[in-house]
């Protein structure tokens, strides 16, 4: 592989007229709102032990003072509060973060194609995690009660470590070179392969249950506990990435001209790498792999929307914890009494897609 099968082609972005949008073009956010609310619903009320609306509902309204004649069981109140909302609320921000940090790298690499898988983060997360699932039976006895801590801190401390690597290898000079960047995370990414293939062949037959169930990505670790301990990285990756969306809009018109126009661009290029290791770092931790949610959102999205990234990174976010969200009920649902990886399903549903668009070659400028 060459520098010039990954750099960024420039011609193939928008130039500085087409960034613009028409200010009649009406905002996404109704739409993409909806459908959010329409599947946090339907994910909060369907599953193997139902759920109604009308109690959900009238539960939530006698909470205010309102009586309306409609509310859940014990039992029903047990699996919403404690198995169902936990898991929705970690959907949310985890498709969010993932989906955000996909279209702001693809605006910062100049390229469609850019997901951060591609610069180490997911397979430095997988390396970590998948060290702490071998060496949990040397562990388990020293850590006590924080056992449960070693599989999601090692994966946030491995997909850090990956991208800040990929980060060093890839700077030439003191600037940000994003094509050796690239480079450098295929080059990570191989090596993080490697170690888990080595590790693999060391773990017993439930470690590799467990190994190869993590690696697809799933929702169901999601617990209050571990919403509470993911929420601080993931909104302040999202946050940070929010943030630039303008700038972004003014990388598009090129580096040279985004610095006349008052953008540090090698500050921006540190600053977005690493809210998207932050974010990614974070989702991978909680959930494993999930595929294909960072690559096709924003790609869809761009057709959609057009190039502002101050509607498009807003979009995404919505988008991004709706896919997630209604792969998880699929997950959940589809061979009951199994769950199936929620990042399989999804890597599922964006193959074709992708494939289809590469075949058209829409998305791909």
């Amino acid at each position: 592989m060459s520098a010039s099968d990954v750099a960024p082609a420039p011609a193939t972005y928008p130039a500085r007229e087409q960034v613009r949008v028409p200010g009649g073009r009406p905002r996404p956010w109704f739409v993409l709102g909806a459908a959010l609310v329409v599947v946090t619903l339907t994910s909060l009320s369907v599953g193997s032990y139902r759920v109604p609306l009308l109690g959900l509902f009238g539960s939530a309204l006698e909470a205010l003072g309102l009586e309306t004649g409609y509310r859940l069981e014990p039992m029903q109140q047990a699996v919403l509060l404690s198995i169902r909302l936990p898991r929705v609320v970690l959907g949310v921000m985890v498709g969010a973060v993932l989906a955000t940090s996909g279209a702001a790298l693809q605006a910062l690499f100049r390229n469609p194609l850019v997901e951060p898988g591609l610069l180490g983060t997911s397979s430095g997360a997988a390396l970590g995690a998948v060290a702490a699932i071998v060496m949990d039976v040397a562990l388990s006895s020293r850590l006590g009660p924080f056992r449960l801590l070693v599989v999601p801190g090692a994966a946030f401390l491995g997909a850090l470590s990956a991208t800040l690597l990929a980060q060093r290898l890839g700077g030439g000079g003191g600037r940000t070179e994003t094509a050796r960047i690239l480079l450098a995370g295929v080059a990570v990414s191989a090596g993080a392969g490697a170690g888990i293939g080595l590790l693999t062949q060391m773990a017993t037959d439930a470690q590799l249950r467990t190994i190869t169930f993590w690696t697809w990505g799933s929702l169901a670790g999601a617990s209050w506990s571990v919403v509470v301990a993911s929420t601080v990285p993931l909104l302040i990756a999202l946050v940070l990435l929010l943030r630039d969306s303008r700038s972004l809009n003014l990388l598009l018109l090129g580096e040279r001209e985004a610095w006349h126009l008052g953008v540090d661009v090698e500050k921006l290029k540190r600053r977005l790498i690493l809210a998207a290791a932050l974010g990614v770092g974070a989702a991978v931790s909680v959930t494993g792999i999930i595929g294909f949610v960072g690559l096709l959102v924003p790609a869809l999205l761009r057709l959609a929307l057009g190039p502002d990234h101050r509607r498009l990174m807003g979009a995404s976010a919505l988008l991004g914890s709706a896919l997630l969200v209604a792969a998880d009920v699929l997950a959940r649902t589809a061979a009951v009494p199994q769950e199936l990886p929620v990042g399989a399903l999804t890597s599922m549903l964006g193959v074709p897609v992708f494939i289809s668009m590469l075949a058209r070659g829409k998305g791909m400028s």
